[in-house]
């Protein structure tokens, strides 16, 4: 029997479930006692705690065999300092930002922390079991057996949770609701079940080596399968790019993207398929030759990916989705030319890529822990090279570069107080307004306003005011939808105008939003001024002074719909037209 295939202590299967309940315990508390998950800038200890729990726990449930290995500590002690810096760096992002950004960045750093944990354990779990760094079969071995572990958690929660499901639906039947609310309106036993039934599952499948190779083995004769027909497709794709030329690729807005799909699946297929653990050479000599000449279209392939981000870059400047793209590019080129590099270094028949792959796993996650440290932070990037794009032009910035600013952690928005304070931008009411309102965030409209303040934007027409029940309905109920009207330097992005739109002989009041191109209508129901609709899609040319000026000159009426309603009975049936 092989050393990895070694069993695991009785005492260590009971005590790694143990260890996933204690996490989904440690995750609820944290999720009803605080607002953690919803601003992390505000409790980094208990932000270090819930990631400093993740980190061990998963190390322990994917690499322990024994817990009086000195060498097992040391690396969790590594990947909690790893969590420090993390978690340090996190909160002094995300400071200032509003809770749904804060929320945004948590989930993507654990998303982040969980794709480093993945890519890093098996170096530690090679380690611990072959007694040597880098071993390049056990490896390969351990991001195998990792990944069907996680895979059959999924596919156990899942069943597991239906299993529940029915066990409360059958018992809610007969009017006995206890498994019900214990299951469902439970949120501890909730997230202590699901923990658990997750480091079951991995630890029922690392005690069962010999059925995970087994499932392994079936998997790469489905990546034999299809490695032929990736292959076609890429060497069918490279034959048509001469006729229609690359401009093509440069008009799509996710060429970049594509490509690379391609050209890492193609790379990981050959890497399922020569695998280090293989007894023969897969494929007849002729098939071999004809896939490992296309393996020469790969490097091909992944440099007119970086030429498409390049593109867009010299375009339009970083931003973290292009620093994203341009890093698993230089990935995509590593692991290509590595490829052939030793497809030229060896006989075609007997190519060994081990070092390429050794490269590759250790690349890949050093730059994804980069990504979360000062020295490859993507917003701190990405907020320097727009910044000197609006130094240069300050027509470049629209509404979709301030709101991307905005979300851009701490520098976005010093990005944008530092805008707000620029002479261009002052004399730019609609820019002035953005930023301002970017700057507010999502949490709240900002400070009650004054109802009379609405009194100052213009009316379409020469009209009595509204009256003050508009105003204040304006203030209390819709100031989220129409903050940006309210006037700055007596100047004002909205105008009120009085119409009938239902013909019951009383005037709607329409709120015409120009920076927003679009309008909504309030009307009075049962004495309150609700809500009726809204105007999309204003046409472009239309602004303040055209408005008043067809106002004034009642070039403006209404339309009745062309479908009338069905009444029976004096009760009415709507007409929903189709839309085509």
């Amino acid at each position: 029997m092989m050393k990895s295939d070694a069993p695991l202590s009785a005492s260590l299967r009971w005590l790694l479930p143990l260890t996933g309940m204690l996490q989904g315990g440690v995750i609820y508390l944290l999720n009803r006692t605080t607002a953690l998950f919803s601003t992390p800038a505000e409790h980094g200890w208990l932000l270090f705690l819930l990631v400093g729990s993740l980190v061990t726990t998963s190390t322990l449930i994917f690499a322990a065999r024994s817990l009086r290995q000195p060498l097992l500590w040391l690396g969790i002690a590594l990947l909690l300092g790893m969590a420090a810096v993390h978690c340090s760096w996190l909160v002094y992002a995300v400071t200032g930002l509003d809770t749904w950004d804060q929320r945004d960045a948590l989930w993507r750093y654990v998303v982040a922390l969980a794709a480093m944990l993945f890519l890093s354990l098996p170096w530690l779990q090679s380690r611990l079991l072959e007694g040597r760094w880098g071993d390049f079969p056990s490896l390969f071995r351990h991001y195998w057996h990792n990944g069907l572990a996680l895979l059959l958690a999924l596919l156990a929660t899942g069943l597991g949770w239906l299993v529940l499901w029915l066990c409360a639906s059958l018992f809610s039947l007969i009017g006995i609701d206890f498994f019900k609310t214990l299951f469902f309106d439970n949120g501890a036993f909730a997230y202590v079940i699901t923990g658990c039934i997750v480091a079951m599952t991995v630890t029922l499948c690392r005690s069962n080596a010999r059925l995970m190779v087994a499932v392994q083995h079936l998997l790469t004769l489905v990546a034999t399968g299809l490695l032929p027909v990736v292959g076609a497709i890429m060497v069918l794709f490279m034959l048509a790019i001469p006729g229609v030329g690359l401009n093509a690729i440069s008009q799509q807005v996710s060429g970049a993207g594509l490509l690379n799909t391609l050209c890492l699946l193609f790379l990981l297929l050959m890497a399922l398929v020569w695998h280090p653990e293989r007894d023969a050479l897969p494929y007849t000599r002729l098939m071999r030759r004809m896939l490992l000449g296309t393996l020469l279209l790969a490097p091909v392939c992944a440099l007119i990916a970086a030429w498409a981000v390049w593109l867009r870059v010299a375009q339009y400047g970083w931003t973290p989705d292009r620093l994203y793209a341009a890093l698993v590019t230089c990935v995509s080129l590593l692991w290509s030319c590595g490829y052939v590099a030793s497809l030229a270094r060896q006989r075609r028949s007997a190519v060994d890529f081990s070092r390429t792959g050794k490269g590759v796993l250790f690349v890949a996650p050093l730059l994804l822990l980069l990504l979360h440290t000062p020295l490859l932070s993507p917003w701190r990037i990405s907020v320097n090279s727009q910044m000197t794009r609006f130094n240069a032009d300050k027509a470049m910035l629209d509404s979709a570069t301030i709101n991307e600013l905005a979300q851009w952690r701490r520098w976005g928005r010093e990005a944008l107080r530092t805008l707000l304070a620029d002479p261009v931008i002052k004399g730019n009411l609609v820019l002035r307004q953005e930023i301002s309102d970017a700057l507010a965030g999502r949490d709240s409209v900002g400070a009650p306003v004054d109802p009379d303040a609405y009194r100052q934007i213009p009316l379409a027409a020469p009209q009595p005011q509204p009256e003050q029940a508009v105003w204040q309905t304006l203030a209390k109920d819709y100031a989220w939808r129409i903050k940006a009207c309210l006037p700055v330097d007596n100047l004002s992005n909205c105008m009120l105008l009085a119409k009938d739109l239902n013909g019951d002989a009383q005037p709607e009041w329409i709120m015409f939003d120009f920076s927003a191109r679009s309008a909504f209508v309030l009307s009075k129901q049962n004495g309150k001024w609700v809500s009726a609709g809204n105007f999309y899609d204003l046409p472009a040319t239309l602004d303040a002074k055209k408005l008043r000026e067809t106002a004034q000159s009642e070039r403006l009426s209404t339309q009745p719909p062309p479908w009338r309603d069905l009444t029976i009975d004096g009760q009415r049936l709507p007409f929903a037209p189709d839309r085509y």
